[in-house]
């Protein structure tokens, strides 16, 4: 397996040029979600004038780390000293699996998720100290497919529905699916549905927007 890191980023884990405001998707009652689409991401502290993808307000370094996907698997390469993945010290690539506790210094600590084994899409989530910003849950990173829904390998899990949402690419573009009738912006309209900033998306069971 290739373990190099792309050209476009240096060792500091800054992307060249600087990353463009990523989107959040936000899910009625469930929760915040930034929606991370490239295949690889830089993570720090969330400082004023510090470029990376997942910023994190806590005491970590400015470029903590970057996350790649290869294929259908996620790599963390270390940039900060005293890295861990479940309580072992890494300095050098290391292949992550769903459930995976990464740590950046002795307070920071998060949680990688991969649970549904058709999709490789992942996610990134808080259980240590500090926040994201922007304030969201968790961090999304999106391959191909996103589940939304009730079960328990979805990569959102929302207990209350019944019925499934399916965010999935289309060339350049993401598209939401679904079994219901969807009102986008106060109007029935057909699916797939575009995802772009500023929708208001109702089902009959949920409701979720675009930022």
């Amino acid at each position: 397996m290739n373990m190099t890191l792309d050209p476009d980023y240096d060792r500091s884990g800054c992307s060249q040029p600087p990353t463009s405001q990523l989107p959040i998707l936000w899910i009625d009652g469930v929760g915040g979600y930034l929606l991370v689409d490239r295949s690889q991401a830089s993570l720090g502290q969330a400082a004023a004038g510090n470029r990376v993808d997942i910023g994190i307000v806590a005491d970590l370094s400015r470029q903590a780390g970057v996350v790649r996907r290869v294929d259908s698997d996620y790599l963390l390469q270390p940039l900060q000293l005293d890295t861990q993945v479940n309580g072992e010290c890494v300095d050098r690539p290391r292949l992550l699996r769903h459930g995976d506790l990464i740590g950046f210094g002795p307070r920071v600590r998060l949680r990688f998720g991969k649970p549904h084994p058709l999709s490789a899409t992942a996610s990134l989530e808080l259980s240590g100290c500090g926040r994201f910003q922007p304030h969201v849950d968790r961090v999304l990173l999106l391959h191909e497919t996103c589940l939304i829904g009730p079960q328990a390998g979805s990569h959102v899990v929302c207990p209350q529905w019944q019925s499934e949402v399916l965010l999935v690419r289309r060339g350049a573009q993401w598209v939401i699916r679904s079994s219901q009738e969807l009102e986008v912006n106060g109007r029935l309209q057909r699916e797939p549905i575009a995802l772009l900033s500023g929708l208001r998306i109702r089902g009959a069971d949920f409701s979720l927007s675009i930022e």
